[in-house]
């Protein structure tokens, strides 16, 4: 009776330790089929485009990216944010420890647009360095199982937050393809905006420098089955993507 119950203890505790393994090991496959983690931060830094539209809210974000992988700095420049209509030209900054929002070149105190501000810098700085940064500390990783979608295999990665790590603690399924090894598509929450059934995200990708990067990603509201449940798909588009170039760090400081 004795090894009944220790044996059973065992396979308790052994299981989620097994799934954290598989997990990891499948993370790190991914990150590998993207380029490698050196090779990405080693390019140190990345302009882009990105043009967000969303006919459910309606939402409407153009905006031409800077970041700095060392600190995470992020900078943009926006030529439409129906967020923030009316308020004149909009500029964003996260220094790697404060965020600053101007209106028309001039530095906003206007708390709600500073925390709007907060949002996007983090988020859309996480957005694009996300899949190489799911080794970082503090996050969790499980493999949750495997399903078939549209004819592919796919291994199932549940991915959740330690406390204090980031402004918010998100959920995300990621589906990596067993073959390709990239994740085609994920389930994730917007807990910072009240939305804590998933969206779910598909992805496309380019090859840039050597990198992979999901430059066209569509969305839609669904169950955490992966069954569609909204109406009209989200769309998202990177362009113009430049590793490596000449920042002027200035860009940082109010």
């Amino acid at each position: 009776m004795k090894n009944t119950i220790k044996t059973l203890l065992i396979a308790i505790f052994t299981i989620p330790m097994v799934s954290a393994q598989n997990a990891e090991k499948i993370i790190a496959d991914m990150i590998n089929e993207l380029g490698g983690k050196n090779a990405f931060y080693n390019m140190k830094n990345v302009t882009y485009d990105v043009e967000y539209k969303d006919p459910n809210t309606p939402m409407s974000l153009v905006s031409k990216e800077i970041y700095v992988f060392d600190k995470e700095r992020s900078f943009a420049t926006y030529s439409e944010h129906s967020m923030l209509k009316g308020k004149g030209k909009v500029t964003e900054a996260y220094d790697g420890e404060n965020v600053w929002i101007k209106f028309d070149d001039k530095i906003s105190n206007d708390k709600q647009a500073n925390q709007i501000a907060r949002f996007w810098r983090k988020t859309n700085y996480y957005w694009f360095a996300m899949f190489f940064k799911l080794q970082d500390k503090g996050l969790n990783l499980q493999h949750i199982g495997n399903k078939k979608v549209e004819g592919r295999d796919y291994d199932l990665i549940k991915v959740t937050f330690g406390n204090n790590i980031g402004d918010s603690q998100d959920t995300y399924v990621l589906y990596v393809n067993k073959k390709t090894k990239l994740i085609d598509q994920l389930l994730f929450t917007v807990v910072a905006f009240g939305i804590t059934e998933p969206e779910l995200l598909k992805l496309h990708y380019k090859t840039i420098n050597g990198i992979k990067v999901p430059t066209e990603r569509v969305e839609i509201s669904s169950n955490w089955k992966g069954e569609v449940v909204g109406k009209k798909w989200a769309t998202t588009y990177w362009t113009n993507i430049k590793f490596n170039t000449k920042i002027d760090m200035d860009i940082y400081a109010k």
